[in-house]
């Protein structure tokens, strides 16, 4: 009985146990930059759904093939299936059809934790971006996002190169932020003189021209806040929060981002 127990922990159980971290840690590898696994519950729930298929598919491949070759290490079968995550470059040689149909579960959790990210940061920098009063207010908001993401370009670890093209992708939003909240604002002056020299109100098409502007502009805040999201860490939410919620006075003494 013993020696049951002992087979079905090393031969089930332990490549499961070994695979589950390589797994995380390789998600985390293959994510960097993408979005956060632990960013809402429904990303944490694909990714952890990734981490037990592929350690239950560790523990079937061990338990099924070991007895068949008993010089792997159980453990390694674990670690090498954790490993598999790690994105491979593609090459011509077409991919055996039995490996396919093995893999497919894998391809769909893999898939779906990704869009489930994409989802999760376009959704965040959107409520972020709207709810805002008027253009300029999202204007200030933009600068002080603009201002928090330069500050923190310079980190360890990242290279001269990559701090140089963050700074130049950090400009070039804010500037499109800028050039959308200008053009908002002009056509916003344009209508309302419209309308007193006419001594009418707004048609339904101008009232629609103007919240197309403010929506592109919103919509541009939100590309830029998409720089912060993948940049930043989950914790930095709570600072871009604190700089939407600051009174439009406090950004008035600082210098402009540019």
């Amino acid at each position: 009985m013993a020696g049951d127990e002992t087979s079905v922990f090393s031969e089930w159980l332990l490549p499961a146990a070994v695979c589950a971290p390589v797994t995380w840690v390789c998600l985390v590898h293959r994510f960097r930059g993408q979005g956060r696994l632990l960013g809402t519950v429904r990303s944490a729930a694909s990714a952890l759904a990734v981490v037990l298929w592929t350690s239950a598919m560790a523990a079937l491949a061990s338990g099924l093939l070991l007895p068949h070759a008993s010089d792997i290490p159980p453990a390694a079968v674990g670690a090498v299936a954790g490993a598999g995550l790690v994105p491979k470059r593609r090459t011509e040689q077409a991919e055996h059809p039995v490996m396919a149909i093995l893999t497919l579960g894998h391809s769909l959790l893999i898939s779906s934790l990704m869009v489930r990210l994409q989802a999760d940061r376009a959704e965040w920098c959107a409520r972020m971006a709207a709810g805002f009063g008027n253009c300029w207010e999202l204007d200030v908001f933009a600068d002080r996002v603009a201002r928090h993401l330069k500050s923190r370009v310079d980190v360890p670890g990242r290279s001269p190169k990559g701090k140089s093209g963050l700074t130049v992708m950090i400009k070039e939003r804010y500037e499109e932020v800028r050039a959308a909240v200008q053009h908002a604002d002009t056509l916003e002056t344009e209508i309302e003189k419209a309308c007193e020299d006419e001594q009418r109100e707004r048609t339904r098409e101008e009232s629609g021209r103007t919240l197309r502007a403010l929506g592109e502009a919103e919509h541009l805040c939100a590309y830029l806040l998409e720089l912060a999201h993948a940049h930043g860490k989950r914790s930095d939410d709570k600072k871009i929060l604190e700089l939407r919620r600051q009174p439009l006075y406090a950004a008035a003494a600082a210098p402009s981002p540019h």
